[in-house]
């Protein structure tokens, strides 16, 4: 895994996550695809609500639905 930055930190839970990310990564042939299909999978099985962040609206959005219609 490539390093974000030269300082390794000594937080034992921030080296905690970081050793189970790699191991899951690896454990995936670190496959984006196949690392995101299993966490939602996990995800739905414990039967939390998954929701999607909210679409971005642009100004052009804000300025054509916020404006009165003439």
């Amino acid at each position: 895994m490539k390093k974000i930055n030269n300082k390794e930190t000594t937080d034992e839970v921030i080296q905690e996550t970081r050793r189970i990310k790699e191991a899951l990564a690896k454990s995936m042939d670190f496959d984006i695809d196949r690392i995101l299909k299993d966490a939602r999978l996990r995800q739905r099985k414990r039967g939390r609500k998954i929701i999607s962040p909210p679409v971005q609206q642009t100004a052009m959005d804000y300025i054509r639905y916020s404006s009165p219609q003439y």
